[in-house]
């Protein structure tokens, strides 16, 4: 078998990337204490996908491979979600959930580095494809950039079965933000290499 080809991709791949990345947290602790309901996961995730990837691919920061099983979203330095955007999606949150869901994301705000950063929001696999080395054959992909910029990386795990993988690619844990019961998420940082 082939090694997959991992790229930076263009406009007109959207759809295939965000079908991708979609599949790829269907099952997400964090995601899915914000949008318990499939319905209200998949209307709501799909909002996130557009938001990020209007700003990601522009800005050369979204990654997948060939076959699009996989792929990540990006923020380069500079680029920066309006969290505005997103606001009309917290009706899909449960309202008694809402207040943590709030708070959660300032808490993140905490740990986002000062300096000019890479974010990664998003990398997903589909699951049938999972366990293959697809995800981290996609991180290692977009790290050399990262790492080419001489810029630190930043992420927030909510899946506590990814840390590992982000720990071989030099990721190191920031904290841990559990709140009022929520799973927990550890923000992780990756200094330059």
């Amino acid at each position: 078998m082939d090694t997959p080809q991992v790229n930076k991709i263009e406009l007109q791949d959207h759809d295939a990337i965000k079908a991708a990345v979609t599949l790829g947290f269907a099952s997400d602790p964090l995601l899915r204490f914000f949008f318990d309901a499939p319905h209200k996961y998949l209307r709501s995730f799909s909002e996130f996908m557009n938001e990020f990837l209007s700003l990601s691919i522009p800005a050369g920061g979204a990654y997948a491979d060939n076959n699009f099983s996989g792929g990540s979203i990006w923020l380069p330095p500079g680029v920066h979600l309006d969290d505005e955007q997103l606001s009309h999606t917290f009706s899909d949150i449960p309202e008694e959930r809402l207040e943590t869901v709030l708070a959660i994301l300032a808490k993140f705000s905490e740990y986002h580095p000062e300096e000019d950063h890479w974010y990664l929001a998003f990398i997903g696999v589909d699951p049938s494809k999972q366990g293959q080395g697809l995800g981290s054959l996609i991180l290692k992909e977009a790290l050399k950039k990262v790492d080419e910029d001489g810029l630190v990386a930043y992420l927030e795990s909510s899946n506590p079965m990814n840390m590992s993988l982000y720990e071989r690619h030099g990721f190191e844990t920031m904290g841990r933000v559990e709140i009022n019961g929520s799973p927990p998420v550890h923000p992780m940082i990756r200094q330059p290499r």
